[in-house]
């Protein structure tokens, strides 16, 4: 499983970093312990704390080196150091003891700039909220402060190597100059970048990776969180749903309405006529899902749904099963089975789906049992009998689903839960 892997320097630093993480989707973890045996295969991003910050450059030297040494794994496809947004600390002597653990003359690429706490770079001179870094107090802490408004003068206190700066002009000549810098210089140990905006940081981490030049990520949040999200391409990090409903009532009508008018949505009608049939189901089925497939390339939901947009128009079940010689109930079920065979079709395929919303508890327990699933690991309860979720076991462990039954919420509850399956964290 792939994983990165940040290092820290203190435990809110650390959370900082898990909590942007969280934000595009992945599973992370503050560690300030000595084991993740268990953890490992199951979380995206670790984040260690060194707890340095205040410590000695030697001591803080030491501390970094054990602990990048005891927890490196090819399985890393980043390593990031996570410096003080202010430069406090032992920015060098940590990130030269990060270097020489990995041992393989890897270059640091750093981006100091973090946009949203009005943290900038210009001319490797730091401003915060418009103020030069040492009039601020974080420039005056006295026992870990940082010794410069400039960024390259708070590493060569305590590092050995060759460090460049890249200006912000250097920057807005675009992705291309970018790259061709970083391939120019990596002969250097560190490459300081200037960064006003966050687009300028979106940048800079898809220049970094296109050069193909081997980095690890030296920020306070915003860069490594760039890096990733161009790593994992949306293989991992989910950004999509899917909205599998087959209950026929006017609450369920009216609550879809309501969906529609809040999200860029496709609605793929699925012929319940068709799925009762068994020579025309697979068709169907088929049909169904290279369409989902085709509308989440430029959509964030999707839904499957045999709901009419008018009660009228429901399917009279009575007469088709006295033509059929069936049960109602197993015609609702082999329906139930359809909408669930597309779903997992769709989920299995498209790694960039955050979770499934389901409406009817036909269907939710057909769609859980379709993945292969053991049950639902319930995580809150959204309003009174809409459930939220992890799938247990099967194809997609871990798989967010948020349940809710055909009769009930307010209007606004599938827009609730879509909204929920979508969101950061847990």
């Amino acid at each position: 499983m792939k994983e990165v892997m940040i290092i820290a320097d203190d435990l809110t630093g650390a959370n900082a970093n898990c909590a942007l993480m969280k934000g595009i989707g992945l599973t992370t973890a503050s560690i300030t312990g000595n084991d993740i045996s268990d953890l490992r295969g199951e979380i995206d991003v670790f984040a260690f704390t060194t707890d340095s910050r205040a410590m000695s450059s030697d001591q803080a030297y030491k501390r970094v080196f054990e602990k990048v040494n005891k927890f490196k794994k090819d399985e890393v496809i980043l390593y990031s150091k996570r410096i003080d947004s202010t430069l406090r600390g032992n920015l060098g002597s940590e990130l030269k003891a990060y270097q020489d653990a990995l041992g393989d003359k890897r270059l640091a690429i750093c981006v100091p700039s973090f946009p949203d706490s009005k943290r900038i770079v210009v001319n490797d001179f730091m401003y915060v909220d418009g103020i030069p870094l040492m009039n601020t107090d974080a420039g005056k802490d006295s026992k870990i402060s940082a010794v410069s408004n400039l960024v390259s003068e708070n590493f060569k206190k305590d590092y050995e190597g060759k460090i460049k700066h890249i200006s912000i002009n250097e920057i807005e000549k675009g992705i291309e100059n970018i790259k061709k810098l970083i391939i120019e210089n990596k002969d250097y140990d560190l490459l300081i970048f200037d960064a006003i905006t966050n687009e300028q940081i979106r940048k800079i981490a898809k220049a970094s990776i296109e050069s193909k030049v081997n980095f690890i990520s030296v920020d306070p949040g915003p860069f490594t969180k760039e890096v990733t999200k161009i790593l994992y391409k949306q293989s991992h990090i989910s950004t999509k749903a899917l909205a599998v409903i087959g209950s026929v009532t006017n609450v369920t009508i009216n609550q879809m309405k309501q969906l529609y008018k809040n999200f860029n949505s496709f609605k793929l009608e699925v012929d319940p006529i068709k799925l009762i049939d068994i020579d025309l189901a697979l068709e169907e089925i088929e049909r169904a899902t290279n369409l989902a497939e085709k509308e989440l390339k430029e959509r964030k939901l999707v839904v499957i749904t045999t709901t009419p947009d008018d009660i009228e128009k429901r399917l009279d079940l009575k007469s088709i099963s006295e033509e059929k010689k069936m049960s109602i109930d197993d015609l609702s079920l082999m329906i139930s089975r359809g909408l669930a065979k597309i779903a997992k079709k769709i989920i299995v395929k498209d790694k960039a789906i955050s979770g499934a919303f389901t409406s009817g508890g036909d269907v939710t327990i057909a769609v859980t049992e379709e993945l292969g699933s053991q049950g639902i690991e319930i995580r809150e309860e959204i309003e009174p009998l809409v459930a939220y979720g992890r799938l247990i076991g099967g194809c997609v462990d871990g798989l967010k689903i948020v349940s809710k039954g055909g009769m009930v919420g307010t209007d606004q509850i599938m827009v609730k839960c879509i909204d929920r399956l979508l969101s950061k964290g847990e």
